[in-house]
């Protein structure tokens, strides 16, 4: 049931799912472990409008991203991030629906680092990463 609550919380759709959830009070941390179905296929991030290919991943890479914090326990999501192997031999690293333009923060996160920018020094906000 918490998988649950989390994955709709983060709208994490199919293919992806959370595989655990670990809590540690004492350090103040909540990491949520992400991974996608065995056999899903993903679009190439390069193909040109109006193309639809898709690939089976050809390996992954381990990836983390600082979330928004969940109440006072700072959040982190964790994924094997699949890459894949196009015709033409090129392998591409597939984007996450949750991963924001700078690496190392989800979309949600860098849209509270911006409004915080918009009211206070950004040495403060720098602060909370």
């Amino acid at each position: 049931m918490m998988t649950e609550l989390f994955q709709q919380a983060l709208h994490i759709d199919s293919p992806w799912f959370i595989k655990s959830i670990d809590f540690n009070a004492n350090k103040k941390r909540l990491d949520i472990y992400i991974d996608f179905k065995r056999g899903s296929r993903f679009s190439d991030p390069d193909a040109g409008d109006g193309v639809v290919k898709t690939y089976k991943a050809y390996d992954t890479v381990q990836k983390t991203w600082q979330h928004l914090n969940f109440f006072e326990y700072k959040c982190h999501l964790h994924a094997r991030v699949p890459r894949i192997k196009r015709d033409d031999g090129k392998v591409r690293l597939i984007p996450t629906p949750w991963e924001g333009k700078v690496s190392g923060f989800t979309l949600l996160f860098e849209a509270l680092l911006i409004q915080l920018c918009k009211a206070m020094p950004v040495h403060n906000v720098s602060m909370l990463t």
